[in-house]
């Protein structure tokens, strides 16, 4: 495997977790007819697919830093895929649930491998640049997913869930590609010592910890516009189910054709002014937020919301870039630590933000902007504290821009 087939591997991993969200957005009205239920619980199918996720997060890592990435990847591929298989079949709306928990579960693997792969081979910059065009692949998910949960829904209510379990299954075929990042030297024995040293060193460093704060509240604008974009575009802005999935593509669209120049950016001004400079313009977006949903049509708010999304996704990449700097003897255990932060302060965050609004523009804006708050409080706290561990310029972990570690593969088309 090459390292562009690489990024694309790794980027697809990014996308199957998206898909399994994105897809059945438009079906979560049938879901709740399918099994008795109200369109409100229908949603806690997103709600127990990020609670799994969140809490996967904090074994994925271990076990990638201790077995390697390839091999626990492929298992969580296969677990992901017999669990995508349960939510096709279930039974009763509680087996479902259960199954989207497992299905998360098995899902926070990818976002794991991905990280800590792309950080076994890159530092700083470079990593934050090779984590957007994985991201970039991503991007595909929320363009493509609505318009074929749309489409699916003519096969039965049932269908939208089966879509992840056919891709699961072709990405865990492909896997048999991948190569290995974490050389066995480097690898750290799973034990409870192991795994107390390790989480010391990440809770030991505010860094860390701040960054991880700023990725909850960065990550539950896009949890919040996830869990509501439904009710708040169908319901109070009035777009029909393929109008809905259409608004949903479009926002895919502009953010994937903008992920393009995040890494260019980072590389002109480097990573700490980048992401200063996008969490102040999120904030500042954020806050002229509340006028638009008052407008009495649709599309200047469809607009300004794409806009504030546009900067969560170019400050994702970055704030996890510089939240593993300085913790490189356990990136994987890292990725896993600030993942199960911040996803969790997403989820609590996201869902409050959701329920409260209701779908409702006006309240739904002010409860973005107070995430917004956190995640610039969060930053510029996290940008005034010392490195920890910080290594000598060009040392490990200090790669000038656009460089590897010996062994480390090249960028795109590298």
């Amino acid at each position: 495997m090459g390292p562009l087939e690489e990024l694309l591997f790794l980027g697809t991993l990014m996308a199957l977790g998206a898909f399994s969200i994105d897809v059945m957005l438009p079906a979560l009205e049938a879901t709740a007819h399918r099994y008795g239920t109200s369109p409100t619980a229908a949603q806690l199918v997103v709600g127990l697919y990020f609670l799994g996720f969140a809490l996967g997060q904090l074994l994925w890592g271990p076990l990638m830093d201790a077995l390697g990435r390839r091999k626990v990847l492929r298992g969580a591929l296969f677990g992901f895929s017999l669990a995508a298989l349960a939510t096709v079949a279930a039974p009763g709306f509680s087996l479902l649930l259960a199954a989207r928990f497992v299905q998360g579960f098995f899902a926070a693997s990818f976002r794991i491998g991905v990280t800590a792969s792309i950080r076994d081979r890159y530092r700083g910059e470079a990593m934050a640049r090779r984590l957007s065009y994985a991201l970039l692949v991503l991007m595909v998910a929320p363009v493509l997913a609505p318009a074929l949960g749309v489409a699916l829904l003519a096969l039965g209510p049932w269908a939208p869930y089966a879509l992840p379990a056919f891709l699961g299954l072709l990405a865990l075929l492909w896997s048999g590609r991948f190569r290995e990042t974490l050389p066995e030297e480097a690898r750290r024995p799973l034990r409870l010592a192991s795994l107390g040293e390790g989480a010391l060193l990440v809770l030991r460093d505010r860094r860390a910890g701040l960054y991880a704060l700023a990725l909850g509240g960065v990550f539950g604008i896009l949890y919040a516009y996830l869990a509501a974009s439904a009710e708040l575009y169908k319901a109070h802005l009035g777009l029909s189910n393929p109008a809905f999935a259409l608004a949903f593509g479009a926002t895919g669209l502009v953010l994937a054709g903008a992920n393009l120049l995040g890494p260019q950016v980072v590389a002109r001004l480097g990573l700490g002014k980048a992401l200063r400079r996008a969490v102040a313009g999120l904030l500042a977006l954020l806050l002229f937020l509340p006028l638009h949903a008052l407008a009495p049509r649709p599309f200047p708010f469809w607009l300004h919301l794409t806009l504030v999304l546009l900067l969560v996704v170019f400050t994702f990449p970055n704030a996890q870039a510089r939240a593993l700097e300085g913790l490189g003897k356990v990136a994987g255990l890292a990725a896993s630590f600030t993942g199960f932060l911040s996803t969790l302060l997403a989820a609590l965050l996201g869902t409050l933000v959701g329920q409260a609004s209701g779908g409702a523009p006006l309240p739904f804006s002010l409860g973005l902007l107070g995430l917004g708050v956190l995640a610039f409080a969060a930053v510029f706290l996290a940008e005034a504290s010392p490195l920890c561990g910080s290594p000598p310029p060009g040392g490990p972990g200090g790669s000038p821009p656009g460089s590897a570690p010996p062994g480390g593969g090249g960028g795109p088309g590298g």
